[in-house]
């Protein structure tokens, strides 16, 4: 298996995580949200948005596979993701949970974290799943334009990740997929 590296993204890495979310969303999340969502994803993915949302705390980790940005993860206020995206090229390789869990990790270390919230795209609610993260069924939790599914993680220890499934470099940072043609596969990590 490659070399996977996670780090915490910096200002000038935002258009390499924009090329690969946008990728991502336009391939898996776009096609099966309603045109007004499409242009709120659209605007919220750009370069100019990651970067002064990082400036605004957004915590950015981002995943390496042989120097080549292969996946993206944020969460907000150490509790909430609001994205998480592994190129169609890596995903069925773990990035994603590596993503997750030093994500997770981060926030328990920073701020004693132990529920994690987030939207997930329909395709990706098994992903979630398998990490742990079940339906929130919260009236409360505000919804966005975008159509997604509630889901929340609790960490009340190891009896929840356990088998509990119910059903870099800052230099020449490259997007997932810029030199190279892959063929897909129908799977995805992503998240609002």
């Amino acid at each position: 298996m490659a070399d996977i590296r996670l780090r915490i993204a910096h200002a000038d890495d935002a258009p390499a995580v924009s090329r690969l979310m946008r990728r991502v969303a336009r391939r898996w999340i776009m096609p099966n949200q309603p045109p007004v969502a499409v242009i709120a994803l659209e605007e919220s993915l750009g370069a100019r948005i990651i970067r002064q949302r990082m400036a605004a705390g957004l915590r950015f980790h981002l995943a390496f596979v042989d120097g080549v940005l292969a996946g993206a993860a944020a969460v907000r206020n150490n509790s909430h993701i609001v994205h998480l995206f592994v190129g169609t090229r890596y995903q069925g390789r773990g990035i994603a949970r590596k993503l997750w869990e030093h994500l997770r990790k981060d926030c328990q270390r920073r701020a004693g974290t132990q529920v994690f919230t987030l939207n997930a795209a329909a395709g990706a609610v098994p992903v979630y799943r398998h990490f742990g993260f079940v339906f929130d069924r919260d009236p409360s939790r505000p919804r966005g334009k975008v159509v997604s599914v509630p889901m929340i993680y609790r960490d009340d220890g190891a009896s929840q990740r356990k088998g509990r499934f119910d059903s870099a470099s800052r230099t020449g940072t490259r997007a997932a997929g810029e030199s190279v043609s892959t063929a897909s596969r129908p799977r995805q990590a992503a998240s609002r």
